[in-house]
């Protein structure tokens, strides 16, 4: 992941905190979403999740409560996104090996 994808990711991340404390201003909505268009390649798995998050915003900017659902959706979206993926073990193991 480079430093581009990270200020994106940061910029979605901060977003979601603003949604859920209920300190979310258009601005920062816009700025995100010019972050990801910009930075972000499509296939990016955060690229929908925060482009939903912007659509949803619109529809929801005057409700708290929706908002802060939506900032956690972003959260976990934008967590998801990045983290590891798990390896895939070939067979089962339990504590004995």
């Amino acid at each position: 992941m480079g430093d581009t994808h990270v200020a994106a990711l940061t910029s979605a991340l901060a977003v979601a905190m603003n949604a859920r404390t209920n300190q979310l201003a258009q601005h920062h909505v816009d700025d995100m979403r010019t972050k990801a268009e910009e930075l972000l390649p499509r296939e990016h798995q955060a690229y929908p999740v925060i482009m939903a998050f912007a659509t949803q915003y619109e529809l929801h900017r005057r409700n708290p409560e929706q908002l802060a659902e939506l900032g956690r959706t972003l959260e976990m979206g934008i967590r998801m996104a990045v983290a590891p993926a798990s390896p895939e073990l070939p067979f089962r193991r339990d504590i004995d090996g």
